[in-house]
């Protein structure tokens, strides 16, 4: 396995015209309905990444999940940004854990996908990001960054305790202390340690870790492999999939036994066809439900 890092799987999202977006209901191979699908930082295909435009893409598109990035403010404000700093999605400059509250909503969202139609977008807080997908029937999918550490989970897990779509909840993270101890915090919310590119024989350890602590799953790069995804899954854990912007891929880990796909550019909205497409996607979906 070549290592991959998450700087170059997660730090860019490519920019697309809408009209450029394609339906994963396109592909022969898997029948409507059947995947959960999670918008990657909201429909950052289609406008700035974590900001409340592009949750609310993510709702008008009918994404089951809308993922985020959040890490607490030096004033235990929980705030939605992907990267440590405010750097390169911002007017500003410094780590976000060094800033207020008051600080970061001073400045100004200025780069992502199609950012001229959205000027004077601001950073989202946790909460405000969680109305929005309450308003649209959406799936929080919570990534707690590794630079938040441990120490304000606890301020977390209480904020989202006391709302009344925490049962909608999923949260992932690429650390594993954060997972385990949010999972304490949180025991029945579904909690997913991420994987970036990483050694393959270190899997087998990272599946242990992810049983002892009982976490629900792993969330996977779409570097790995079957072998891997199997493993996962033979030892009970459920599987997510991070990015997948196109049907092969797509098709691939659907093959695999793969139903949560995370996506920057798919939909999952119905595709639009000719209409001998849409006779065969009809035989589709209609040969799915007879084989269930």
């Amino acid at each position: 396995m070549i290592l991959i890092t998450e700087f170059v799987f997660g730090c860019t999202v490519p920019a697309y015209a809408a009209a450029e977006t394609l339906s994963v209901y396109a592909s022969y191979c898997i029948p409507t309905g059947s995947v959960r699908m999670t918008a990657h930082r909201g429909y950052s295909a289609v406008a700035p990444e974590n900001t409340l435009p592009a949750f609310r893409q993510a709702g008008e598109y009918g994404f089951w999940g809308a993922e985020c990035d959040t890490t607490p403010t030096t004033d235990g404000v929980w705030v939605i940004i992907h990267d440590d700093t405010v750097d390169r999605m911002t007017d500003g400059e410094g780590k976000v854990t060094d800033l207020t509250f008051a600080e970061i909503r001073s400045l100004t969202v200025d780069a992502g996908s199609n950012i001229e139609q959205y000027p004077g977008t601001k950073v989202p807080t946790l909460t405000e990001y969680l109305d929005v997908c309450k308003a649209y029937g959406m799936h929080p999918v919570i990534e707690i960054n590794a630079c938040a550490g441990t120490e304000k989970l606890e301020s977390l897990a209480s904020m989202l305790a006391a709302r009344e779509d925490r049962d909608a909840f999923v949260i992932i993270s690429f650390d594993r202390e954060i997972c385990a101890r949010i999972k304490t915090l949180m025991p029945d919310t579904p909690v997913y340690i991420i994987i970036g590119g990483a050694a393959e024989e270190n899997f087998p350890d990272t599946v242990q870790y992810a049983l002892d602590h009982g976490l629900d799953g792993i969330d996977f790069a779409f570097v790995w492999g079957r072998k891997m995804v199997k493993l996962a899954q033979r030892s009970g854990l459920k599987t997510m999939v991070w990015t997948l912007d196109d049907l092969r891929s797509a098709e691939k880990y659907f093959r695999w036994g793969v139903r949560d796909i995370t996506t920057n550019a798919l939909t999952p909205m119905q595709p639009e066809g000719n209409a001998f497409r849409q006779f065969l996607w009809s035989v589709r979906d209609f040969l799915y439900t007879k084989i269930d």
